[in-house]
């Protein structure tokens, strides 16, 4: 896999004051930026290619990969009209859908789980997509059959043994691309649940989880370690 796109169009609303003159892919992060930090961590495990689209502040983020040069070939899609997880991921298709399957993630998710494991999982089941989930509290949950397939969405405030956290990080096949959708505002996982494909989930069981778009959750993972 040489390929990754970072979702990075978001307005970043959960970190107000900083996001009100600056996208949520640049706030400070770790001795760098958010979206820095990400594309180290694709580096790391060698990724060629990184496409990002952008929507707030879009011409900040394509003047920071102008001025700084990443050892990778990044690919800004600045998105007239913001399009969600799901139309970021399908309006990059001259980008992706010559690979046969991708990773996407979010530009604030920060985890020390090893995406490497997530790959060999994808490699090995070869589904439409593989999430990397997880037994924690949120307010949306994924429900998943016995077998790990994807079965729906759940607003519950009981965690359920069926019912896991999405953490962001997914790999999904280059069919995505065969359904022409419009293009337009989508959730990823309403495309999924809409094709009914087999879409799975992969448990990162303990691994550290922090949602760097909430400004209390910053200093937590600042001292948390790589």
């Amino acid at each position: 896999m040489n390929k990754a796109m970072i979702l990075a169009a978001g307005y970043g609303t959960r970190l107000k004051p900083i996001t009100d003159s600056t996208p949520k892919a640049l706030v400070p992060f770790k001795n760098g930026t958010m979206i820095s930090y990400q594309i180290e961590k694709l580096k790391s495990i060698g990724i060629k290619e990184i496409i990002v689209n952008a929507h707030h502040f879009s011409e900040r983020l394509i003047k920071y990969f102008q001025e700084i040069d990443f050892g990778v070939k990044i690919v800004v899609i600045a998105e007239e009209d913001i399009l969600g997880t799901g139309g970021g991921v399908l309006n990059a298709k001259e980008y992706l859908q010559s690979e046969d399957y991708f990773l996407v993630l979010n530009v604030d998710v920060f985890t020390n789980f090893n995406i490497e494991l997530l790959i060999r999982e994808y490699e090995s089941t070869k589904p439409f997509a593989l999430l990397a989930v997880q037994k924690r509290k949120t307010s949306r949950y994924l429900e998943f059959d016995s077998n790990f397939h994807l079965k729906g969405r759940v607003k519950s405030d009981v965690m359920e043994e069926n019912y896991f956290a999405f953490n962001g990080m997914h790999i999904i096949s280059n069919d995505i691309f065969s359904a022409n959708y419009k293009n337009d505002y989508k959730d990823i996982l309403d495309v999924y649940l809409e094709e009914k494909k087999h879409v799975k989930g992969f448990d990162v069981l303990d691994s550290v989880f922090i949602d760097l778009g909430k400004t209390e959750n910053l200093k937590q993972a600042e001292e948390s370690g790589d």
